[in-house]
């Protein structure tokens, strides 16, 4: 797959929002780079759009290591206030992209540009992630009924650190028995329940999983469990039946509707994945129809002769 907040609460409220080179592990470290440590709130501006993460730095008896929305990145220096890393990131046709990311942090926040080939592509800035005040309130809905368009979906990170039964399921993804969108299965969760969860959920195996959401404050959760063993993007990531995922539903200052994701998979990933999008208001004139007949996918593998080797491969999820 919401909240009234003030300006400073954006930052507050942001959550999760979803191959990397090895890492570069710094053995030394100044008493100001301890003040890297931790969440942030990662805002990226291209000029066009804004696109919302979660950045996290760690240092472990030495070893620093930076993490972009729960998958790990590239540490390529480290100077007291000063960092320098890159990540790798998918555009809307899956493309491949490698952008560095140079800054330093000043006071409690931390800013600096964003490059590619050697040009500049944009800004970045970093701002301590405080987590959600809002969690345990008392239910204030706020109408969040209407259409709306999309306007990001994050910062589109591509590969995450998983688990060695994750990395077996992604190693053998086939792009053309496997992506879940030449079969027409939806790219995400798309409801909810207010009810408890069934017993034995992770044997429930539905499509898009099992949902049901509260308010707290007026920020709608929603959780859901009971997912079919699959992947959950065209470019591969197994999510095992056993995932759960969190989804922080609310509204800014400006009337946009925001939506931080979190999926836990201690199965398939060695950390919790996130995403963070958000839409703006649009046009009240209805949906259209939707078609995708599946009927062309079955029909190519048939006429290639990959017909039964799809079915067999059924056995992967």
């Amino acid at each position: 797959m919401h909240w009234r907040f003030q300006a400073d609460a954006f930052r507050a409220f942001l959550t999760n929002a979803l191959r990397c080179a090895p890492l570069l592990l710094c053995a030394a470290a100044s008493a100001q780079d301890a003040g890297l440590t931790g969440k942030w709130v990662l805002a990226l501006d291209t000029g066009s759009v804004t696109d919302y993460g979660i950045l996290e730095i760690a240092e472990t008896e030495g070893e620093w290591r930076v993490f972009i929305d729960g998958g790990s990145v590239n540490l390529l220096s480290l100077d007291e206030n000063r960092i320098v890393f890159d990540f790798d990131w998918t555009d809307g046709f899956d493309r491949l992209h490698v952008t560095e990311l140079s800054g330093e942090l000043l006071g409690d926040r931390m800013s600096g540009s964003m490059s590619e080939g050697g040009e500049e592509t944009g800004t970045w800035t970093a701002e301590p992630w405080s987590g959600h005040p809002d969690t345990g309130a008392d239910p204030a809905p706020v109408d969040i009924s209407g259409v709306w368009s999309s306007v990001s979906r994050g910062t589109h990170k591509d590969a995450f650190d998983l688990t060695p039964t994750g990395a077996a399921i992604n190693e053998t993804y086939d792009s053309t028995l496997d992506d879940p969108h030449l079969r027409c299965v939806s790219g995400g969760v798309i409801w909810m329940d207010g009810r408890e969860f069934p017993e034995r959920i992770e044997e429930a195996w539905l499509p898009m999983g099992y949902s049901i959401g509260h308010w707290e404050g007026s920020t709608l959760v929603i959780e859901t469990r009971g997912m079919k063993p699959t992947v959950w993007d065209a470019a591969g990531m197994p999510v095992s039946a056993a995932a759960v995922l969190t989804e922080r539903k609310y509204l800014d200052e400006a009337g946009r509707l925001h939506t931080a994701y979190e999926l836990n998979d201690p199965a398939h990933f060695e950390r919790p994945v996130y995403r963070h999008a958000y839409r703006e208001p649009g046009a009240d004139t209805g949906f259209d129809g939707y078609v995708c007949d599946p009927h062309a996918f079955y029909r190519s593998l048939e006429l290639e002769g990959r017909l039964e080797e799809y079915w067999q491969s059924r056995t992967r999820f």
